[in-house]
């Protein structure tokens, strides 16, 4: 193809282009307000900045821009940025037309909220029936799990592996955790989904990751359980409640205590281990949870499950454990209840 011919073949296509872009379905021009981000921390220093444009063109400096939710609010324009945390409904005007309305939502600084609930903590146990270290990482994690100040706040779930062995427990889930968190092996810990490290040898990393939940971390939602069961039918209800506007996720885990199965531990093999704290199932489909949108502060959210437990299975021996997880990924509060039993919400001592 000669070179003018290509000329005018990429000038048609991008005239074709910049014909569609911006325009309704009618053929109108839009005006169209585009921010920088969505969600920013209400700490007066970080900021939204926004674009406006008529179909593709840039007429930021020559539109209106208007916080229409707030309009008692003195803004001077670009950027925007608040000590206030809310939610905040901006729209542009060019040539006498508004564009769609944009929601910006304003959170609380780190630190800067005192939650009115108790924060508990997921901590993950890694192993597998044939990891010959096992259970002696499960000892040094409940040594640190047993201690007073943590007993109570503090939930393990033993998730099992049985990809490099025979393990009746195991499940896939476990070495997809193993390989997110980019752990060399078993046994290995999970805290909060957050910090992570080795069960063998970096035992030491283990209390800085919970203080790190309490520091850091603190509680901006809790999660509740209501449970029925009817024959071997469980089903659930799992609220959480967002303290402060964000976006929310839940994990639900059903975890059985003293199955009694073999366990390889050093040079022997035990025929009858009591395993503790087993996951037997994820009911949501991934671990990171299932997600129940974007919460403004004191609103609450439910998902609902269903699920059929196996005949082998010890249904008295069994407990849901809710997992609320914010939008960094992380586990913000903990919630555990045993089968066909509730928990409210956790609240502080007054």
């Amino acid at each position: 193809m000669k070179l003018i011919q290509k000329i005018a073949l990429l000038a048609a296509l991008t005239f074709g282009f910049a014909g569609c872009h911006g325009q309704s379905d009618d053929g109108e021009v839009k005006v169209s307000l585009v921010p920088s981000a969505t969600t920013i921390v209400a700490d007066g220093e970080q900021s939204v900045r926004f674009e406006v444009l008529y179909g593709a063109s840039n007429v930021t400096h020559e539109a209106q821009i208007y916080i229409i939710s707030h309009p008692e609010l003195s803004w001077s324009g670009n950027p925007f940025t608040t000590t206030e945390v809310g939610e905040y409904v901006f729209q542009a005007i060019y040539k006498d037309q508004a564009s769609e309305e944009v929601k910006i939502t304003a959170t609380e600084p780190v630190g800067g909220h005192e939650s009115r609930f108790e924060r508990h903590i997921c901590v993950m146990d890694l192993t597998g029936a044939w990891c010959t270290f096992c259970p002696d990482g499960m000892t040094k994690l409940k040594y640190f799990v047993d201690k007073k100040e943590w007993r109570d706040i503090v939930h393990m779930l033993a998730l099992h592996d049985n990809t490099q062995g025979e393990d009746p427990m195991g499940l896939a889930l476990t070495s997809q955790i193993l390989n997110d968190f980019r752990l060399v092996g078993f046994p290995s810990f999970v805290t909060d989904l957050r910090d992570a490290g080795s069960l063998s040898d970096n035992v030491g990393d283990i209390v800085p990751s919970f203080n790190r939940s309490i520091d850091d971390f603190p509680a901006q939602c809790d999660v509740k359980i209501e449970s029925t069961l009817s024959g071997r039918e469980l089903k659930m209800d799992v609220s959480l409640f967002a303290e402060l506007a964000g976006k929310y996720s839940v994990s639900v885990y059903l975890v059985e205590d003293d199955i009694i199965a073999p366990q390889k531990d050093g040079s022997i093999t035990h025929a009858e281990f009591n395993h503790q704290h087993v996951v037997r199932a994820l009911v949501n489909s991934n671990y990171k949870g299932e997600s129940l949108g974007s919460l403004a502060a004191e609103q609450e959210g439910v998902k609902s499950y269903t699920y059929t437990l196996p005949d082998e299975w010890k249904v008295e021996d069994m407990t849901i454990v809710a997992l609320a997880i914010t939008e960094n990924g992380y586990v913000n509060n903990v919630a555990a209840c045993e089968l066909g039993e509730s928990v409210d919400y956790k609240y502080l001592a007054q």
